[in-house]
């Protein structure tokens, strides 16, 4: 087993990894941000050349891809949502259209996906993967997760409105994208992944878009079931839910996750994370990217990984170091690299 591996390995299993191992998002060959940036011309942030886990996300498979007026690209994914990739670079992309689902009889009419089609993407990332990355811990990702493919079909105001107007309506959509997101982790595994993550979106930086209760009972049992068949494929499973997720936090920790992932630490507090994961729940974590590596200091983003490791980190483990330069925004060189800076300081018996 590598060195990457293994300490990956035992960082998530409370096992006394060598040192706190580092997740790079920015990985030649694999990161596409969304569709917007060919992999093969990504290049690993200076300082993150010894990564110990490669991200490898499945967005979508895009069924037309054309041009508007201004040269803009648009492009069409499989749920049947339309897309346009905007010319300044600071969102990754919008959607235009989405199908109708005023009623359920529209849902259920509605020409859903075949996961197989994504085959393709699969079978070239395992290559890719084999040929570059056997040595790396691979973190395959579902991003976007059920929630997010919901609220591009239904708009975040009529999902919002329809849970309270029409459950059934939301559940079956949901219902539909967790079908098809299940039938995507023996792929993942096949692609050589080790552990796979989903990314949702259910609480904004102030907290849950909707009621707590709400969410536990229709909703947290299909989480359930993609942790369950991530496991029955002996993976790793983790878990990204953006936002402050404090009203949810015992839910979530009583998932069977192995790791769960904060790109937005500030937004649920390090404190709050500490108190439900330290010494139980491996975490891992970015400077935060909606506050200090979008506008800290490099002191301040050296401070926040400090404060990481202060209330996170055991010395049996439980802390996993996330790296990005990100594209569309790309973050300020000198935040990225005070970023790696800072984790390497952790990393100092990598080889």
């Amino acid at each position: 087993m590598s060195t990457h591996i293994d300490a990956m390995k035992r960082a998530i299993e409370f096992g006394s990894p060598p040192y706190i191992p580092m997740e790079l998002v920015d990985v030649p060959f694999l990161y596409d941000a969304y569709g917007t940036l060919d992999p093969k011309g990504v290049a690993i942030p200076k300082g993150a050349e010894n990564f110990d886990s490669a991200w490898c996300t499945y967005h979508w498979t895009f069924r037309d891809v054309g041009e508007g007026e201004n040269g803009e690209v648009k492009r069409t994914e499989e749920w049947g949502c339309r897309q346009v990739v905007p010319d300044d670079g600071g969102i990754a992309y919008s959607v235009v259209e989405k199908p109708e689902f005023a009623s359920l009889a529209e849902v259920e009419a509605h020409p859903w996906p075949d996961p197989e089609l994504t085959n393709p993407f699969f079978e070239q990332r395992q290559r890719i993967i084999a040929q570059h990355y056997q040595d790396r811990f691979v973190c395959g990702f579902i991003d976007p997760g059920p929630f997010l493919v919901a609220f591009n079909l239904l708009g975040y105001d009529g999902l919002l409105l329809q849970l309270y107007d029409n459950l059934a309506l939301v559940k079956t959509v949901v219902r539909r994208v967790v079908d098809y997101q299940l039938a995507l982790v023996p792929k993942f595994k096949a692609m050589g992944a080790h552990m796979v993550n989903v990314i949702d979106e259910v609480a904004g930086t102030g907290g849950l878009m909707f009621s707590p209760a709400l969410f536990r009972e229709h909703f947290l049992p299909m989480y359930a079931e993609l942790v369950a068949e991530i496991h029955r494929h002996d993976m790793y499973a983790s878990m990204l839910l953006d936002g402050n997720i404090a009203d949810i936090f015992p839910d979530v920790m009583a998932l069977e996750l192995d790791q769960i992932l904060f790109a937005q630490p500030r937004a649920t507090g390090i404190d709050t994370i500490a108190d439900f994961c330290r010494g139980k729940r491996c975490v891992k974590m970015a400077a935060d990217m909606m506050v200090t590596l979008a506008n800290g200091t490099p002191s301040e983003i050296e401070a926040e990984v400090d404060e990481m490791v202060e209330k996170l980190n055991t010395p049996r483990g439980g802390l996993v170091f996330q790296a990005l330069r990100w594209h569309r925004p790309e973050y300020d060189t000198h935040r990225v690299q005070a970023q790696i800076r800072a984790m390497n300081k952790y990393r100092k018996a990598v080889s």
